[in-house]
């Protein structure tokens, strides 16, 4: 009888250790918890009980899961912010300037060439102001997918071809002898072809922008791919500030002047990637080169 009895005891002893060790572990997770007023916080512990340190593990991922979502909403909050911002500088640079010269117009005494003039730049500050619209608007699309390609079979070269000739006088005003290399036995490759025409606008006019002297383009097969380099001279360009040109609105430039609003390059990537190929820039030997890996073995969706 005793040794039931004593046998009963231990188990009762037993129990009530568990007990204690079971409250002393999940207080322990409480003031941790309590702690962190939750911010990301790590729960380390060896408990008896494997169930309640699993429980410790859970309790862990479930922070670092929600610090991980809570840093993205704060980037994507800081982001668009620095978005407003910058369109809305953008946009209130050519409307003052209009302002400005509507209000000259005014001027009984002003000549008729004078005011000539200053509706000619009224117009063209119109169209810059059109134009920058109309890039929140596309690439508000193509970032929520709204924008709709046309895929098919196009050649690259005469694409290429047809835009450098479009800019050359651009090149020519701005003391720039272009190198254009285009190699021969071209493949096409599936695109849509008003995005690859807007692709070499955007990364042309980039280089008349920020070129000098002389800028390479070329374009040539590799493997399974055609590949086109756009290079240019980029002398005050740091390497840390290559991974953000194709970021929107960045324009290297820290007053933001009239020169770049930023949207190029990003519309660019977006539209490169979308269709299913690589975009990538690289800063080598004080030069930029913004290189396009164009697929040629795809299926038209």
């Amino acid at each position: 009888m005793e040794v039931i009895i004593l046998i009963l005891l231990i188990i009762i002893l037993s129990l009530l250790l568990l007990i204690i060790s079971y409250k002393k572990d999940i207080r322990y997770i409480s003031r941790q918890i309590s702690k962190s007023k939750g911010d990301l916080t790590n729960i380390k512990m060896s408990s008896l009980n494997k169930e309640i340190e699993e429980l410790g593990i859970k309790i862990d991922e479930l922070y670092l899961t929600n610090h991980k979502i809570n840093l993205k909403i704060r980037n994507n909050e800081e982001k668009l912010r620095e978005s407003i911002e910058n369109m809305s500088h953008d946009l209130r640079t050519p409307l003052t300037s209009i302002m400005g010269f509507v209000q000259l117009l005014k001027d009984e005494q002003l000549s008729k060439e004078e005011k000539l003039r200053y509706i000619s730049i009224i117009e063209r500050r119109t169209e810059n102001l059109n134009t920058l619209i109309n890039c929140f608007y596309d690439l508000s699309r193509i970032e929520n997918n709204e924008y709709k390609f046309k895929l098919e079979y196009v050649n690259l070269s005469e694409i290429l071809v047809e835009n450098i000739a479009a800019f050359y006088d651009d090149f020519i005003n701005n003391g720039i002898e272009p190198k254009i290399q285009i190699a021969e036995n071209r493949s096409n490759v599936i695109a849509d072809k008003n995005a690859v025409m807007r692709i070499f606008s955007n990364l042309i006019n980039n280089m008349i922008k920020h070129g000098d002297k002389s800028v390479d383009i070329s374009l040539y097969n590799v493997d399974n791919y055609v590949e086109t380099e756009f290079i240019n001279s980029a002398p005050n360009l740091k390497p840390e500030e290559v991974e953000k040109i194709f970021d929107r609105f960045y324009t290297g430039d820290a007053a933001r002047t009239d020169k770049s609003t930023g949207l190029g390059l990003c519309i660019t990537k977006a539209l490169v990637e979308q269709m299913g190929h690589k975009i990538e820039a690289n800063l080598e030997n004080g030069s930029l080169k913004i290189k396009i890996r164009w697929q040629i073995k795809r299926t038209v969706k």
